[in-house]
């Protein structure tokens, strides 16, 4: 069987042997050298029989080689390819005829075993040959299978049994639709165009059943086998599983439409351009964005400059991806079709197509136009809330009306970049309008009427003439109203807008605008809203400004009290020192005169002058001391450590009370106004612990200590509730204190509980001489 499939399969033509031209037919001239009839020698070659020179001879140099088995020698001007050609002329060769006569048995024996061994080693050849095929048929990865005229497998190789899950064995003699089953028609109509009509089919993608019921997809070319009469004697078919090609060719499918979902569905532009700017795709959104009709529209433009608002931009953006093969979030601006800007994000990357070698770019153009415009919005209210935070700080820093108004024009002249402008506050009083701060407005004064010009007479009387009341309004429509000199007749415009406190008209912004300007929406509402906040705080300034004097004021009339009670004090204690004195030492005197006239036996009188004297003795002393309470002499004599030490020596002889003092880091006198206060700070704290608290001890420290001056007064009584103390109108005692420590530019602080007695601390400020810079000329 399998000798009958190869001959039947592989049964080829005869090779037909190469005649040279007739021209080359002439005798060879190894033959005009050579003897008539040479003797040939045990052994010799026929290039030596023959003196042959022709190397290029397959025979010649071979000992061992018999030329007439050799198809391209030399010894006649024809080459055969056939041995039994080739033997009919060397019948006719000396050396021929010689060598066969040198055989044992005789010329004819000779010829026939030179016949035996060609036909041995032609199907010894052939066989090689058909093994070396069918070696290369069982190698090739392909699934091959031949097939008779009656469609019957003849041939099955590896390949094929691996793919059908048929072997060779079963499958050879099979039909071919037995083995190679497909799904639907068409391999059987392959094969009867094959056989009938000798037509090779190429290429078809069929689905096969495998002999376990799993179905394959394959690539099959059938061509016919024809015999040496060109009769069709049979088929080869050649399949390939394609499973994985399938697969594959699906994955690539599904990447594709996943590709193109992602592209076409994309929110943000995507594109693809050369060199030249030509777009070579784009997705909906992009078409959108620019305002296209449609993408083939988009396309069909020669270059993608005419996008860009500036046509060099996609130069920059080129040179970019030259230098450094992609950009990322790089902002452009491009415009659409009807002229609107557009402002972008891009993201590109350039690369070459793999196919032509073209410079290609792809990316991504993101729209940013709605956040450039939110920025540009939260730019603007990042601008308001830093005006009104200035504002805030001018206020916090010195609360003077002429700084918060300063400050706010200047703000919002820089936020709306204009250069001439001003706030004009309204006087009620005087029924004008001043300007309160200007910037670049010519012919006009700051703190100086303004005589302006309403073009709305109506509403100039209802503003400035009259006491209005606006209901409250996030923002009020603007006005125009101007001046000029009396020299010019066109007023200088100014665009007006509202400063409200409370539902009242407090002044106005006034801006010289440019031709070209005219304020949006948001720097309406940012004039609003300053308008509202503004006007607050200019009645806030008004009202602490007078409030300010009117501690001023009071501040001079404390001063002014304190100066007239020490001035009193002095003049009372002068008077009972010169006038009361005076008279009990005349009175004295007198009862002493008296005495001396009032007989010796008279006791009754004597003793009624003796207590007058003893009376007037102790009036006279207590008057000394209420006038040195009034004003101790030793404090303007010695100063403050020894008029306090005697002082609280006299209080210690007494009431009976512990009392320690000391005096800390002073080399000298103090001023005179100072050492007043420390001695009146000191009596009234001792006052106070005498009067209130049923204390054992009261301790007292004056510390200098720059760039204080420290006054600790502590006792250890019966305490207090400093809410209530602090708060108690009829503690006159403390509130001088605390008057007199203001005074004097320092701080008054008390504290107290209930059973843990009581604390005060004075601090006041010192320069770097030791003086008390709040210390005014007159006496405290």
């Amino acid at each position: 069987m399998g000798m009958t499939i190869r001959t039947a399969a592989f049964n080829m033509p005869p090779r037909r042997h190469t005649v040279r031209p007739k021209e080359t037919r002439i005798v060879s001239l190894l033959h005009e050298k050579q003897p008539a009839s040479p003797c040939l020698r045990e052994g010799q070659p026929c290039w030596q029989f023959f003196n042959c020179f022709k190397v290029l001879c397959g025979a010649h140099g071979k000992t061992d080689v018999d030329c007439w088995l050799v198809p391209q020698t030399h010894c006649r001007n024809y080459i055969f390819d056939d041995f039994f050609e080739k033997i009919s002329f060397c019948l006719t060769c000396e050396y021929f005829k010689q060598k066969g006569a040198q055989h044992p048995k005789g010329l004819n024996s000779f010829i026939a075993d030179q016949l035996r061994h060609c036909n041995s080693k032609a199907f010894e050849q052939q066989f090689q040959k058909e093994e070396s095929f069918f070696e290369i048929l069982n190698r090739i990865p392909d699934g091959l299978f031949t097939f008779d005229k009656d469609w019957r497998i003849n041939f099955f190789n590896p390949a094929a049994e691996e793919i059908t899950g048929f072997y060779a064995e079963d499958a050879v003699g099979m039909y071919c639709d037995d083995v190679f089953k497909i799904t639907g028609i068409g391999t059987v109509n392959a094969l009867r165009m094959t056989i009938n009509d000798g037509v090779d089919v190429h290429n078809r993608e069929y689905e096969i059943i495998s002999i376990d019921g799993t179905k394959k997809p394959v690539i099959c070319s059938t061509s016919a086998l024809r015999n040496d009469k060109g009769e069709v004697m049979g088929g080869l078919e050649i399949f390939k599983d394609i499973t994985e090609l399938k697969k594959l060719q699906e994955e690539v499918v599904q990447r594709e439409k996943k590709y193109r979902r992602i592209f076409e569905g994309g929110h943000d532009m995507i594109y693809i351009s050369n060199q030249d700017g030509k777009l070579l795709d784009v997705n909906s959104a992009g078409v959108e964005m620019l305002g296209f009709s449609s993408k083939e529209e988009m396309l069909a433009l020669d270059s993608a400059r005419q996008f860009y608002a500036n046509p060099d931009d996609r130069g920059k953006v080129i040179a970019l991806l030259s230098r450094d093969g992609s950009v990322k979030d790089l902002e452009i601006n491009f415009v659409r079709v009807d002229g609107q800007p557009v402002h972008t994000l891009m993201s590109s990357r350039s690369y070459e197509d793999p196919e032509t070698g073209e410079v290609q770019y792809e990316g991504i153009i993101k729209d940013i136009t709605r956040r450039k415009k939110t920025e540009e919005l939260i730019q603007k209210r990042n601008r308001e809330l830093s005006i009104l935070n200035s504002i805030a700080v001018a206020v916090n820093h010195s609360m003077g009306l002429d700084h918060l108004l300063q400050v706010t024009l200047g703000r919002v002249l820089s936020v709306l970049t204009l250069t001439q402008g001003g706030i004009f506050l309204i006087d009620r009083v005087e029924k004008k309008t001043v300007l309160g701060a200007g910037s670049g407005l010519p012919y006009v004064e700051k703190d100086k009427p303004v005589d302006l010009i309403f073009k709305d007479v109506l509403l100039r009387e209802y503003l400035i003439e009259k006491t209005s009341t606006l209901m409250p309004e996030a923002s009020f429509p603007n006005f125009q109203a101007g001046y000029c000199r009396e020299d010019e007749e066109e007023p200088l415009w100014l665009s007006c807008h509202l400063i409200i406190s409370k539902g009242k008209p407090v002044g106005f912004f006034g801006f010289v605008l440019p031709p070209d300007k005219m304020l949006d929406y948001q720097e309406l509402h940012l004039l609003g809203s300053l308008g509202n906040f503004l006007g607050n705080a200019i009645e806030n300034a008004k009202m602490i400004e007078t409030i300010r004097q009117n501690r001023q004021d009071l501040q001079r009339l404390t001063e002014k009290l304190f100066q007239t009670q020490e001035d009193e004090r002095r003049r009372l204690a002068r008077e009972l020192h010169d006038e009361a004195g005076q008279s009990l030492t005349a009175v004295k005197l007198g009862l002493d005169n008296l005495e001396q006239k009032i007989p010796k036996n008279d006791t009754a009188v004597r003793d009624i002058v003796t207590a007058t004297r003893t009376m007037l003795v102790r009036t006279s002393s207590e008057i000394r001391r209420l006038a040195y309470h009034l004003h101790p002499t030793l404090l303007t004599d010695l100063g403050l450590e020894p008029a306090l030490n005697l002082y609280f020596k006299d209080i210690e002889t007494h009431s009976g009370l512990n009392i320690e003092f000391q005096m800390v880091g002073f080399d000298g006198r103090l001023e005179k106004e100072l050492e007043t206060a420390l001695y009146r700070f000191s009596q009234e704290a001792l006052t106070n612990t005498l009067r209130h608290s049923g204390a054992e001890l009261f301790r007292l420290k004056i510390i200098k200590s720059f760039p204080k001056l420290i006054f600790i007064a502590e006792d250890d009584g019966a305490g207090f509730d400093e809410k209530v103390v602090c708060n108690d109108k009829r503690s006159l005692g403390l509130l001088g204190m605390r008057e007199r420590a203001q005074l004097l530019g320092g701080t008054f602080l008390v504290r107290g509980r209930p059973g843990q007695g009581a604390r005060i601390r004075i601090e006041i400020k010192m320069n770097v001489a030791g003086r008390i810079p709040a210390i005014r000329s007159q006496e405290i």
